[in-house]
């Protein structure tokens, strides 16, 4: 709003008085003022009829004057109520015409340069023309002959209202009110201890349902109300003008002066939706004209002037030079976080700063209070009380470990950005206060890895995504699909663009989206097609939700609420799958049994807290690693920059391999058939290294040859005649192998037995030998024998053993290995 526009105040004293006033006058804006109907002296918010957010459209009723204010309704309120009391369908109902209609508003008299009101809004004389028209020198007239009468004059009007809040024209000289307030007048006189006077600065005004009237509050608050209300419109949330109305004639029953006067809402009786709206305003305010070099000197830091959420707290570091140097820290760190994540990193670091300022302020005498005086004594004794919190179980070992590196990072920082300098806040900091590299605690086992969901949960999960849609939106199903299919980070799904869906060259689909964490735009993942159909279906819902709306600006996911245009993304869904994974059933997976019999297995719950949105980019590479996928390709799929960064989301396998291993060792066969394990036990740790380093993979089986073993299977004298060999066995994971081979040697036989030409030597040298082939049989009916002796669940045990078995095999053959498929979880997934 620009300076003449501030000027029209009618008390333009109080504007030139109140320095804060005139700045939320020229911030307001002109175009949304003028989009309500503003005019400073009459003070009534009209609302617009188009509006992408706060629009109202007319009652399709005919003769009905009134508004829809619930944009789901069909009619207006009245109208609705009288639908729903006739058994007519909407369409024959919207055909009938309002018969009656009171009204609301005040329309001026039809009698030329007649100032006073009409009696009522259909009629068109005020009272004192009404009454000659009725006397008997004109009653004969009509009303059109009767206004063309010279004696016909106009009168003067008798003021407006007295009622603070009205803006309608009083109908009496010796009551100086509108009709409805004279009323309400005469019933509130009947009332003991009635204060006219009072009665005057607080009753409420008469509007239509367009209107809201800001009469009888002060210009402050006026210019607060207008300011709160364009900031909540901007940012697409809608304000119903009957929330509004009580909202505004509360402030004045109060008589409040400024927004920031309403402490607590609740217990003063306001809505919920108007608290609401009063905290956002005084919000907005609160960030008018802030800066963030005036919001860096505070203890709290309001993060919405950064661009950010939430609220920052330095009062954990206790020392008032150490909390000042955390300010510039802080301030010096932030344009370096490049996501949401940036504020729960600054709480961290400040949480770990102030661990080390309890440690000085117990430690030492001076209470931590002068810098010169740190030393290393202080970082032994922090670094020990560390320790001691993490073996009581205050903190966890990788909170403890992230802390130290805080720590170590922050004081190094310190240094660097010269606060430790002659004068500045930290000055004589001693150079031993300083975490050195040995100070900081071992990694913590599996940190990261193991975080995956059981591909029996995966399977859960994608078959009860219906029930998530109906419990959120269809955003929020669809970004679940889209998390557990790309393992991309929810804040990269969340805010995709509608047109992330490309083609490579050779026609596969590829998915470009944002790494906001490393600031990495524009990043290419390729995805399978079932991926990319839910794409295309959620961008035809886009399409048809804002057929009218700039498509480069569109997103894929846009907010289901308070998006007029659909450019906002999808909000943070946490809160949404949470509800949505604790109202599934119980989540079952099988389990080993105790001791050393891993053949029996049961079925337990699956800890539902580890369900989370993050966990599916686990998954996703537990997932690829588990097919063999490289992990120097694993790490472009991720869109780490490290491969230790990669390695850190999935298990190496290791575990799970010796998990597999331990289950298919009880269906072990020599080459003649019989049984290596007749029971079922687990490896000892010495036979695992012995497995891993005394045998190579063959074909089918192992070979425990030594001279083999040492040049990786290279060096077989029987030339791979296996089945022949006393040190080859094989187990149950090979059955698909050795079915293969089989039909092989039975392939190749009648093959050479048909008219092939070749020399009889030759012929006989490849020919399969019938012992061989008999070998081959008997393993594979001996397998098949023990398989079957098994029961369903310990033979679902072994199939899923077997996979992962055969999933981390590699055969030394010197020859190419075609890598297993990914698991697809998809096959129980309906589509969206």
């Amino acid at each position: 709003m620009t300076a003449a526009r501030a000027t029209a105040l009618p008390d333009s004293e109080s504007a030139a008085g109140d320095e804060r006033l005139r700045e939320i006058l020229h911030a307001l804006d002109e175009d949304f003022l003028a989009g309500l109907g503003w005019d400073w002296e009459r003070r009534v918010i009209t609302w617009p009829r188009q509006h992408p957010v706060i629009g109202l459209s007319d009652c399709p009723v005919p003769g009905c004057p009134l508004a829809i204010t619930v944009s789901t309704r069909p009619v207006c309120a009245g109208c609705l109520v009288r639908w729903r009391r006739s058994s007519l369908p909407l369409e024959e109902f919207l055909l009938v015409p309002k018969r009656t209609s009171r009204g609301v508003g005040q329309d001026p008299c039809v009698v030329a340069d007649c100032g006073r009101p009409r009696v009522t809004v259909a009629g068109r004389l005020c009272q004192s023309h009404l009454v000659q028209h009725a006397s008997n020198g004109f009653r004969a007239l009509s009303l059109e002959e009767f206004l063309e009468h010279p004696s016909v004059v106009g009168h003067a009007a008798f003021g407006p209202c007295q009622v603070a809040a009205c803006y309608l024209e009083a109908v009496s000289s010796h009551n100086p009110y509108c009709k409805s307030h004279l009323k309400r007048l005469f019933q509130a006189r009947t009332a003991s201890g009635f204060d006219e006077a009072h009665w005057r600065r607080t009753d409420k005004a008469i509007c239509t349902t367009r209107e809201c009237s800001l009469r009888g509050l002060p210009d402050r608050l006026v210019a607060e109300l207008l300011y709160g209300l364009s900031v909540r419109t901007r940012e697409g949330f809608k304000a119903r003008p009957e929330c509004l109305r009580p909202l505004y004639d509360r402030l004045r029953t109060h008589q409040v002066q400024q927004l920031q006067e309403v402490t607590d809402p609740p217990a003063d009786g306001y809505s919920r939706e108007q608290v609401t709206m009063i905290r956002a305003w005084q919000r907005a305010l609160r960030l008018l004209n802030m800066t963030p070099e005036a919001e860096r000197v505070k203890d709290v830091w309001d993060m919405a002037v950064f661009g950010l959420s939430g609220r920052l707290s330095f009062a954990p570091v206790l020392q008032e030079p150490l909390r000042e140097a955390m300010k510039l820290w802080v301030y010096d760190d932030l344009p370096r976080r490049r996501n949401k994540n940036a504020v729960a990193h600054a709480r961290a670091v400040i949480a770990a700063v102030g661990m080390l300022s309890e440690s000085l302020r117990v430690q030492r005498p001076d209470r931590g209070a002068v810098a010169a005086a740190w030393g290393r004594s202080d970082i032994v004794a922090f670094t020990n009380r560390m320790g001691y919190f993490t073996s009581n179980g205050r903190i966890s070992p990788a909170r403890r470990l992230n802390f130290t590196r805080f720590v170590r990072r922050v004081l190094l920082r310190f240094r660097a950005l010269g606060l430790t300098a002659p004068g500045q806040l930290l000055e004589g900091m001693p150079a031993d206060f300083v975490i050195s590299p040995e100070d900081i605690p071992d990694e913590p086992e599996d940190t990261e890895a193991g975080r995956d969901l059981p591909e029996e949960v995966m399977r859960e999960l994608c078959a009860h995504l219906d029930e998530l849609e109906a419990m959120s939106s269809i955003e929020v199903r669809v970004a679940t699909e889209l998390l557990i299919d790309t393992g991309r980070r929810p804040d990269e799904i969340n805010t995709l663009a509608l047109n992330c869906l490309e083609q490579d060259a050779d026609g596969s689909d590829v998915l470009v989206y944002d790494n906001h964490k490393a600031y990495r735009l524009g990043r290419r993942l390729p995805i399978g097609a079932a991926t990319a159909a839910t794409i295309r279906r959620q961008q035809q819902r886009v399409r048809d939700r804002f057929p009218n709306a700039d498509q480069s600006r569109l997103r894929l996911l846009p907010r289901p609420k308070a998006n007029p245009e659909g450019t906002k993304p999808l909000s943070d869904i946490s809160s949404q799958h949470r509800a949505w994974v604790d109202s599934l059933p119980d989540l079952l997976v099988p389990v080993s049994g105790a001791h050393t019999d891993t053949s029996v297995t049961h079925l337990v719950p699956f800890g539902k807290a580890r369900i989370f949105p993050y966990a599916y980019r686990h998954c996703y590479a537990q997932r690829h690693a588990d097919a063999g996928v490289p992990v120097d390709v694993l790490k472009e799929l991720m869109d780490h920059r490290l491969i230790k960064t990669t390695m850190g989301y999935y298990r190496v396998g290791e575990e799970r391999r010796r998990e597999a291993v331990d289950r298919v060792t009880s269906l072990q066969f020599d080459r003649h058939g019989n049984r290596v394990w007749r029971t079922a036990k687990s490896l000892l740790d010495s036979e695992h290294v012995r497995r891993a380093i005394g045998e190579v993979a063959t074909p089918y089986g192992v070979c425990r040859e030594p001279s083999n073993v040492a040049a990786g299977g290279h060096a077989c004298p029987l030339r791979f005649r296996c089945l022949g060999c006393a040190h080859f066995s094989t187990d149950v994971s090979y059955l698909p192998d050795l079915q293969a081979h089989l039909a092989d040697l039975l392939r190749s036989r009648e093959r050479l037995m048909s008219a092939f030409e070749a020399d009889d030597w030759a012929r006989t040298q490849a020919m399969p030998s019938q012992e061989e082939i008999r070998r081959v049989r008997r393993l594979i009916e001996r397998v098949r024998t023990d398989l079957d002796d098994l029961t369903p669940e310990d033979r679902a045990q072994i199939e899923q053993a077997v996979t992962l078995v055969r999933r981390s095999r590699t055969v030394g053959l010197g020859m190419p290995r075609v890598r297993q498929p990914v698991p697809d979880v998809r096959p129980t997934r309906t589509p969206t």
